[in-house]
């Protein structure tokens, strides 16, 4: 299986983690008031969503060439600029002004970027097309970043054992 799409598949399981971190902040008023309105915590919140792509990120494959390292995430980067491209067909200008799962146009990306849109929101970025063009790419940027490191770490494990040969 390709890294694109193992990508996309780690993609959507942290969709899922988002969405049950977010259900059970927000099932107790008091949790919602002491999470979200703490700058501590809210960058507590966006860490452990960009540690997850990290993490998941150490399960793509290593054996593609070192030039496509940032480019596991393309497939996410599509599916989200198509489904961009389907907001702006039916909102139009109006896409960011209506609320985040106020319109069905925007409903399938705000779903698909769950992750990076609620961390826009979390941090009271402003969510615009630059932001979410910066979401769209995170996921991506992420995977390189750990499969190279991953790489380095493995070459490194294996210099190491075959100097003990």
């Amino acid at each position: 299986m390709r890294n694109n799409t193992r990508g996309l598949i780690f993609h959507i399981l942290i969709i899922f983690i988002t969405f049950a971190i977010a259900a059970i902040i927000n099932l107790s008023n008091s949790m919602r008031n002491l999470v979200y309105g703490n700058i501590f915590f809210k960058f507590i919140l966006v860490a452990v969503i960009l540690l997850l792509y990290y993490n998941f990120g150490k399960l793509l494959s290593k054996r593609n060439a070192r030039s496509l390292d940032f480019f596991a995430g393309n497939l996410i980067f599509l599916i989200g600029m198509i489904l961009f491209a389907l907001g702006l067909l039916g909102l139009g200008k109006e896409i960011f002004k209506a609320s985040i799962g106020g319109s069905y146009w925007k409903f399938p990306l705000e779903f698909f970027l769950m992750p990076e849109v609620y961390a826009i929101k979390v941090l009271g970025i402003n969510y615009n097309a630059l932001s979410l063009l910066i979401a769209t790419l995170m996921p991506g940027f992420i995977y390189g970043v750990s499969i190279k490191i991953s790489r380095k770490k493995m070459i490194k494990r294996n210099r190491i054992k075959n100097r003990r040969k």
